[in-house]
């Protein structure tokens, strides 16, 4: 006999399916795969109404074909392709709240910035570059110093290999803005981490070094975000300690939803496969993130040799990179007042012509000035934006273009040996990074048929089990050889893009007959074979 609380429970699912199902509903697509629950239903209103009686539940899909409805109680990615054509996903409206209280009246919000550059050595000048201009941008529109927190190495602009020196710029030319001269970095060195910028942008002050600066936001500021540096799939690096990965960030932009420290915030990433880095965002969560690519490709280097010549000096490094100086230089238009967020993503899109620059999150503010978080009055550099596309360079390839033009430039005999060495250095590094990849492929598709490791080294799995992918990118990390002095661990610019590998490694765990030890082992031992010759080929 059916318990008095199911009857109930089952005439409240019948009563809110004969209503309209208020969710957010997506046709063609799967966002409960990993699901706690799964039930039998008549239709996708009967599905929508069953997770609306149950607490824990966030979001649900419907299978047509099998009458199947999945529920999941965490915040899923939206699966879209051929085999979702016929399911309906549906995430849960929030509950209203029942007579709330007249909030007390409170008084105009203001404006924050946090600003992270997260690399070093010379040959990503790029970087702190990206990062003192948007420092400049924040600057000038009014916000005040304190209300700005600047993280980056900072060991660019005084490098010995900086023909200008104490100086950074963004772009070549004559007469062009050294955006270093008032670059004010909050933090500098080895206090710059992934866990640094966890603490500071959820207010976290007890937590982090001197100064002790963090993000003091409340619910009336609107708050602008950048981060600049190399990524892959899930993962951004920082110049020391382990990478920042894709479910950190998104529980630190969860904390601070709950802790009320904007009512707008705007983020801007500049990273490889940066596209990969917000799978939490909601479309009612008050955060809008713009990256520079979508989640399976690269971003860009710009203002690359050749074209890198600033007031008659060759750099010898790209000067910035094209997403970033995109959103930049269309700032330092001295439109800001009136071009809405997305007239500008709309812009930088546009040109960023190598790239698939991508959305997340909550479009319900784009049309506001984008003064409203970067600029809110003119800079006086207006000049427009250039045609050429020349010095554009895939962030993979960066370290190998710079190297060859570092050898085509060299004037003297020991000039040209020495570059040559150097190149020669970068390429077998590359080759290592491949062969140390193709090894941990083939020892984990021991057991799978024909066809695995090639599958794993170009499949493009959807990142679904976060906790599979930090742990080995994090063994990855701390196991691994460097490749060169500014790499924080195993990861470098190159072999990010290995991440994917990752990725499809830990999707394909059951036909690979392999959990989560076995996959970890896999790895130590392949970074321990590559430690053995690592030293003859460290990029100096």
């Amino acid at each position: 006999m059916m318990h008095l609380a199911s009857i109930l429970s089952f005439l409240c699912v019948l009563a809110i399916a004969a209503g309209q199902c208020a969710d957010t509903v997506r046709k063609a697509a799967d966002c409960a795969s990993h699901g706690y629950a799964q039930d039998t239903v008549t239709n996708k209103e009967a599905c929508c109404a069953l997770c609306a009686s149950e607490k824990k539940c966030l979001q649900w899909t419907f299978h047509s074909f099998s009458k199947r409805c999945y529920r999941t109680s965490g915040s899923e990615v939206v699966r879209q392709g051929i085999f979702t054509m016929f399911s309906t996903c549906g995430i849960r409206a929030p509950a209203p709240s029942p007579s709330p209280t007249p909030s007390p009246p409170v008084g105009p919000g203001g404006r924050w910035a946090v600003i992270a550059a997260g690399s070093q050595g010379f040959f990503n000048y790029r970087h702190q570059a990206d990062a003192c201009h948007a420092y400049q941008i924040v600057r000038k529109s009014g916000i005040p110093a304190q209300n700005i927190i600047l993280m980056m190495q900072d060991d660019v602009a005084n490098s010995r290999e900086n023909p200008l020196k104490g100086q950074l710029f963004n772009k070549p030319g004559d007469n062009v803005t050294d955006v270093y001269h008032g670059c004010k970095v909050d933090y500098r060195g080895k206090k710059v981490t992934a866990k640094l910028f966890l603490d500071v942008i959820t207010g976290e002050e007890s937590k982090v070094p001197a100064p002790g600066k963090v993000l003091k936001s409340g619910p009336n500021d609107k708050v602008f975000i950048n981060f600049v540096d190399h990524g892959g799939v899930g993962i951004v690096a920082f110049p020391n300690g382990p990478l920042l990965h894709a479910s950190e960030l998104s529980m630190a932009l969860r904390t601070m939803q709950k802790k009320n420290m904007f009512k707008e915030l705007l983020f801007y990433m500049e990273a490889c496969e940066s596209g990969s880095m917000f799978p939490g965002l909601t479309a009612n969560g008050r955060i809008f993130a713009v990256t520079a690519s979508n989640a399976k490709e690269s971003s860009w280097g710009y203002y690359c040799p050749s074209n890198d010549t600033v007031n008659g000096k060759h750099m010898g490094t790209c000067l910035g990179d094209l997403f970033s100086i995109s959103w930049m230089e269309d700032s330092d238009l001295a439109k800001m007042s009136m071009e809405s967020i997305a007239e500008q993503v709309k812009r930088v899109t546009k040109r960023t012509f190598k790239s698939h620059v991508s959305t997340f999150g909550d479009v319900s503010f784009e049309s506001e000035p984008i003064g409203n978080f970067e600029l809110a009055q003119a800079t006086k550099v207006a000049s427009p934006l250039p045609d050429s596309n020349a010095g554009a360079v895939d962030i993979r390839d960066v370290p190998l273009h710079l190297a060859y033009a570092a050898w085509e430039r060299a004037e003297t005999k020991q000039q040209k040996q020495m570059a040559w060495n150097r190149l020669q250095t970068v390429v077998a590094a590359r080759a290592a990074d491949e062969q140390l990849f193709q090894k941990i492929v083939n020892r984990s598709c021991d057991r799978a048929g024909f066809g695995c490791d090639y599958g794993m080294i170009h499949g493009k799995h959807t990142i679904r089990d976060f906790e599979c992918h930090r742990e080995l990118a994090a063994t990855l990390h701390e196991s691994c050889p460097r490749r060169a002095h500014h790499d924080a661990g195993g990861w470098n610019a190159f072999n990010m893009k290995f991440s994917q590998t990752l990725v499809n490694l830990c999707e394909s765990r059951t036909s690979l007959q392999k959990d989560l030890q076995d996959l970890e082992g896999i790895i130590r031992a392949a970074c321990n074979d590559a430690s053995k010759s690592a030293a003859g080929i460290l990029v100096v």
